[in-house]
């Protein structure tokens, strides 16, 4: 059972990622490797990052943690929102980069970084579940952002906010979700 219950957590981690990436696909990203290492390695350190924190500070963050996400998210989202097609911002969404990128893949991270507070006392093997994560999160943004890709002409250009309208609305429904569970 145990093992069982790792897959569907894995599972269930990659569908914030795999949406967030078809987005990015459609619009037409250009560096689908680097967006995959970078989304791969959020991933993967921040369960571990959350299982420290969990063990200095006990559960008291994780909800917190949550929210925190769902404000990224919907930040990022708002900003991309507002500056895409904004002639004196030369960077488009095909150009994912920088920091951008780096709040958009903690962002979407924040989940895994919840369940890191808890992953000690579920009695599941860590270095197994950190390396499913890992491999899950590049397989589940690498076919995202190849099915985005392929999603893209069928669009035309409003597509080009598509990632923002997805981050957004996934930092809306965190922040239902963290305060529902609440």
């Amino acid at each position: 059972m145990r093992l069982i219950g790792v897959f569907v957590l894995v599972f269930s981690l990659g569908i914030d990622t795999l949406l967030v990436a078809v987005a990015l696909g459609a619009a037409g990203v250009v560096s689908k490797l680097r967006i995959a290492a970078v989304f791969t390695t959020a991933e993967a350190c921040t369960p571990i990052v959350g299982l420290l924190v969990g063990y200095l500070f006990g559960y008291g963050l994780g909800h917190w943690a949550s929210i925190l996400g769902g404000a990224l998210l919907m930040a990022v989202g708002l900003w991309q929102f507002v500056h895409e097609g904004d002639e004196s911002e030369p960077r488009h969404a095909s150009q994912l980069a920088g920091w951008t990128l780096l709040i958009t893949a903690v962002s979407i991270s924040l989940d895994e970084f919840a369940v890191g507070f808890s992953i000690g006392f579920l009695h599941i093997p860590v270095l197994l579940t950190m390396a499913l994560i890992a491999l899950q999160a590049f397989i589940v943004t690498w076919f995202g952002l190849k099915f985005g890709a392929r999603l893209r002409p069928y669009f035309g250009e409003w597509v080009e906010k598509l990632p923002a309208v997805v981050l957004g609305l996934l930092g809306v429904w965190m922040l239902i979700d963290a305060f529902v569970r609440r």
